[in-house]
């Protein structure tokens, strides 16, 4: 147990290596004495480090529902609940399809209330309302605003339980939306609300990369429709944290820094070197199968030919990413793209 949880303390230094190499050490131990009674415990901890950074989002899954179903089976059933949730945060940021992921979100919703882990069940809401505000059709008027996500339901509960990490959680989620559906100033607004709440906290949601992808994302955004925002150092330092990561994390994270280096480049007006950047986004998205942000990149690419009046490469890139957007289940954000494209 001492093992895994310095495995997981190591994430919060971006040392994956090491936190890999620990965490292997207390699954070799564990195995060898048997202590199945701890695997739920141990892969806690293991699985929701260092594994889950620079494995395969695949193999991180497998391992997850195997420590939640020996969790089941031996009692422990806050770490069976903890993996079972964690399990669906990484089928997220790896790009599950959302009506596979949403029918996974109320089963698991459902096996939390019952065995009382209703802090958790919490704590998956901000990514089940996500998730559904891009699967449906939503005209203007009715996508999530910074004003109407503060005055959710579920805002106000994680307010009034002072539960900060809930909090934060609705501003991330809600600043994504608001990203993916072009309210970019909303956008910012909760990443500005977010990270002044973080000041308070020792450890921040990650989210294994996506968080400050995001957050580059919704700076840059704003950065191309705004010549007055001031966005270079949010930008820089954003781009600094993700190289940060390192090799280790490429797998989960490669695609995420050429897609904010592309977007740097276009807003620097260097085209050249954003046209080898989305290029490369978009074909290394691809290769490590995250569909949505695969869809992204194109869409992004699809700007970026649009900005430079090039229509025929901005309509094939628009086209392919509205495919990936209905494949990925975001049908929602596949209308809205199609309804948007300007031209």
């Amino acid at each position: 147990l001492a093992l895994a949880s310095f495995s997981f303390l190591l994430c919060e230094f971006n040392d994956f290596g090491a936190s890999g190499h620990l965490g292997q050490l207390a699954i070799g131990l564990l195995e060898k004495l048997k202590a199945e009674e701890h695997l739920a415990q141990v892969y806690s901890a293991v699985y929701l480090g260092g594994e889950a950074w620079t494995k395969p989002a695949k193999l991180v899954r497998e391992k997850l529902m195997y420590g939640h179903r020996v969790g089941m089976q031996t009692g422990d059933i806050r770490n069976a609940m903890l993996l079972a949730s964690t399990n669906m945060g990484v089928a997220f940021v790896s790009g599950q399809n959302l009506v596979v992921l949403g029918e996974d979100l109320k089963k698991y919703g459902k096996l939390m209330i019952e065995y009382k882990q209703a802090a958790l069940y919490q704590m998956m809401l901000p990514m089940k309302n996500f998730i559904a505000d891009l699967m449906r059709l939503a005209d203007d008027t009715s996508i999530s605003t910074c004003k109407s996500i503060e005055t959710s339901s579920l805002m106000k509960k994680a307010q009034e339980q002072k539960n900060i990490v809930l909090v934060t959680s609705v501003y991330i989620f809600g600043g994504m939306l608001a990203y993916f559906y072009g309210k970019y100033e909303d956008a910012v607004d909760m990443v500005r609300k977010r990270q002044e709440l973080e000041k308070q906290m020792s450890k921040t949601n990650k989210n294994y990369g996506s968080t400050s992808f995001y957050d580059g994302l919704i700076f840059l955004a704003m950065a191309h429709n705004s010549k007055d925002f001031d966005w270079t150092s949010d930008v820089k330092s954003i781009i600094s944290k993700m190289e940060g990561f390192g090799p280790m994390a490429n797998v989960n994270c490669e695609h995420k820094l050429l897609l904010l280096e592309a977007e740097f480049e276009s807003r620097l007006g260097e085209n050249d070197k954003a046209l080898k950047k989305y290029q490369s986004a978009i074909a290394t998205a691809e290769k490590n199968e995250f569909i949505q942000e695969q869809a992204l990149a194109n869409e992004r690419a699809a700007d970026f030919f649009l900005r430079n009046e090039d229509l025929e490469k901005a309509a094939h890139h628009y086209g392919k990413a509205h495919s990936l957007y209905v494949q990925w289940g975001a049908q929602g954000k596949a209308d809205h793209l199609s309804k948007n494209i300007p031209f």
